[in-house]
């Protein structure tokens, strides 16, 4: 009677493990990062890309009125490029639609690292003339390093921390 019961409750423990597994990903689609990789996204999230081809993320495209940008893509550099977190980044505009402008790298902010080849740190910037505190994500692929901004409030933590977690670098 104890090994049949051992038994069920090991089959229950492998069921739950398959079940969290298969829905892990519900409600996310993947997006390929020219050069760097496929990451992650909630499926909502309208993907597109930059008069200068960077990639950004929104609710619709961003010449449509009541456009949301959620995350934009800042850079896209060669492996060799490190960051400089003292140093004043540069101003970056997304058409009329957003400025970041005097970007600051938090160095106590919140941040984490993947074995995957991704991060994230807490940053400063001013988005359209008002001070925010955010988040950078740092994707790495195998020759090419690309650095995303978080732009919208409504990107809570744990999708921050799905997306870069999910990350698969080319």
């Amino acid at each position: 009677m104890k090994k049949s019961g051992i038994l069920m409750i090991l089959i229950s423990i492998i069921f739950l493990f398959c079940v969290n597994e298969y829905y892990r990903y519900d409600g996310y689609q993947e997006i390929d990062i020219p050069d760097i990789g496929v990451v992650r996204v909630p499926e909502d999230w309208y993907c597109s890309k930059t008069e200068d081809g960077l990639v950004y993320f929104a609710n619709m495209p961003i010449d449509k009125k009541g456009c949301k940008v959620y995350f934009v893509q800042y850079s896209v550099n060669d492996n060799s490029s490190k960051i400089n977190t003292n140093s004043q980044w540069e101003n970056y505009y997304l058409g009329n639609i957003l400025s970041l402008e005097n970007i600051k790298i938090s160095e106590n902010g919140d941040s984490n690292a993947y074995s995957n080849g991704s991060s994230y740190i807490g940053c400063s910037f001013y988005l359209n003339e008002i001070k925010v505190d955010s988040y950078y994500v740092k994707f790495k692929g195998r020759e090419k390093s690309s650095i995303f901004f978080v732009v919208d409030d409504s990107i809570d933590m744990k999708t921050l921390e799905d997306m870069t977690q999910w990350f698969k670098m080319y």
